[in-house]
C-alpha cells in the first residue's frame, strides 16, 4: 500500500504524480521547469489520506549535488553536504494538523536529511524543530524571491 507511507515515487500512477505536481505547483513549492527532473531521480514521497484528492503531501528529494552544495554554501554552513542524500520539501498540508503526519511519515528513518525554509514560515520551523531538526549556518536571499530561507539539518 503506498497511501500513508513513504515510497518511491516510480509506485505512483501518473494521475497521481499529476495530482502531485497541481498541489505543489498550486502551493508555489517547485517550478514546473524543475519538477520534471527531480521526479525522475525517483524521491520518496507520502500522499496522505486519499490519492485522488490528498489532504497533505511532501517528499524526500534526491536533489542535484550542484543545488545541494550552494544551499550549504550560501547559508555557510561547515557541514560537508556531502553527507546528505536527501532534502525533506515539498511539504503541503490541505488539512489543518496533517503537518505533524507528515514529517512524522518523512523522518521515520536512519537517513541524514537537509531542509530549507522560508525564515518566517514559523509553523514548519516548529516542525523541524520537533522532529529532532537543527538549524545550521546563517539565513541567506532566496533565488526565488526576495524571502531568506533557513537551512536545517538532521
Amino acid at each position: 500500500m503506498i497511501l500513508n507511507t513513504l515510497s518511491e515515487v516510480k509506485k505512483f500512477s501518473e494521475n497521481q504524480i499529476n495530482k502531485f505536481k497541481e498541489i505543489l505547483l498550486s502551493a508555489g513549492e517547485v517550478q514546473e521547469k524543475t519538477f520534471e527532473g527531480l521526479i525522475a531521480k525517483n524521491p520518496k514521497i507520502v500522499i496522505i489520506d486519499n490519492l485522488e484528492n490528498p489532504k497533505g503531501i511532501g517528499a524526500l528529494k534526491i536533489p542535484y549535488d550542484n543545488h545541494r552544495d550552494k544551499v550549504f554554501r550560501l547559508s555557510k554552513s561547515t557541514v560537508d553536504p556531502n553527507l546528505f542524500k536527501y532534502e525533506l520539501g515539498w511539504v503541503v498540508s490541505l488539512e489543518k494538523g496533517n503537518g505533524n503526519k507528515i514529517m512524522a511519515l518523512l523522518v521515520d528513518n536512519n537517513h541524514r536529511i537537509y531542509a530549507t525554509v522560508r525564515k518566517d514560515n514559523t509553523t514548519m520551523i516548529y516542525l523541524l524543530k520537533k522532529n529532532k531538526f537543527s538549524q545550521e549556518g546563517v539565513p541567506y536571499l532566496s533565488d526565488r524571491g526576495t524571502y531568506e530561507l533557513l537551512l536545517f539539518i538532521r
